[in-house]
């Protein structure tokens, strides 16, 4: 037995010593490298935090806006990650439209849903806007692990839909993994390996080189490709039902379903299987934003302060008619 397991080690001899040569080959090669600039300095980020009317520029608008921000970088600017006992709260993910941008602290959608809640009697609920600019499902994980946690929410809706569909020189966990950040690789270690990229950029699972994209935006590839928002959206509404808290899919929706219709097949389908409340407005919105003026007008992916109060209206229809408030006082 002795004779056969050192015949066994001896021939992988071969394997690991063609392995380290690739290895070192491919790293004295450089290779992975970047061929195009990232679209941000790194994977994560967050909005500066004790933001007080911190007055930021609506560039397609020519005009400004303010902003407040907790500790935490969060658009709430009061909000304190230690939870009353007699609170309940609301949390809402997403980007730059569930932050607001271009419209005041009051005038975002969480804020109003705020209000709407406290003018019917739910004074004890709490909307905590966890939206952050440019967030995907991907940096959503994140900032649930970093500091959303913290918050103990009660209800949480995962608003992550219009970054995803987005197009990019490379996806969010290829722009990770050639930064050297794998926090969120169930393989990270693996993914020090060149050779290991080699073999997976070769059946394509990995993206090591920038795709290009051609005048108009419709090259590339997706933020967050449909397997990767299927495995962001299992593992968000996972770790909020581990803190106890109740999670809802919500499709935010655009003036115009447009590039992502995709994702949002994916969303529904996804809450169905999850068996979780699904918040789908894309259908209402596009007949609603026909007749009035709900998006800014030189920036059509941006709900204006009116189209800010549709959503919560909506949203709070949502939450009263599922029960997902509990009671009032």
């Amino acid at each position: 037995m002795n004779n056969l397991i050192r015949k066994f080690g001896f021939s992988l001899v071969p394997l690991f010593v063609v392995g380290a040569a690739a290895e070192l080959g491919l790293r004295s090669a450089g290779w992975p490298q970047i061929t195009e600039a990232f679209e941000h300095n790194e994977p994560f980020w967050l909005s500066d935090p004790n933001l007080r009317n911190k007055a930021l520029d609506h560039k397609e608008e020519r005009t400004s806006f303010q902003v407040s921000t907790n500790v935490d970088g969060l658009r709430t600017a009061g909000a304190v990650s230690e939870k009353a006992s007699d609170a309940f709260r609301v949390m809402t993910l997403g980007c730059s439209t569930t932050f607001g941008w271009g419209v005041a602290d009051a005038e975002t959608y969480p804020a109003q849903l705020q209000k709407l809640l406290h003018d019917a009697g739910y004074t004890k609920v709490e909307v905590i806007n966890g939206g952050q600019p440019g967030y995907t499902s991907f940096q959503g994980r994140w900032l649930w692990e970093e500091s959303l946690h913290k918050y103990e929410p009660d209800v949480v809706l995962l608003g992550f839909v219009v970054q995803d569909a987005r197009k990019a020189a490379y996806s969010d966990k290829s722009q990770a993994i050639l930064q050297g950040d794998n926090r969120f690789m169930k393989d990270h270690v693996l993914y020090n390996s060149r050779v290991y990229l080699a073999l997976r950029d070769l059946i394509g699972t990995v993206q090591v080189q920038a795709k290009e994209r051609p005048e108009g935006g419709k090259g590339g590839v997706y933020r967050v490709p449909p397997e990767d928002y299927v495995d962001n959206l299992r593992t968000l509404a996972g770790a909020v039902q581990d803190q106890g808290a109740q999670p809802v899919l919500f499709g935010y929706p655009l003036e115009r379903e447009g590039y992502t219709e995709v994702h949002r097949k994916i969303l529904k389908a996804a809450a169905k299987e999850l068996a979780i409340p699904y918040l789908e407005l894309q259908s209402r919105m596009d007949k609603a934003s026909r007749g009035e003026s709900l998006y800014f007008q030189n920036d059509r992916g941006h709900a204006n302060a009116q189209g800010n109060a549709r959503i919560a209206s909506w949203a709070f229809e949502f939450l009263v008619e599922h029960d997902l408030l509990g009671a009032k006082g």
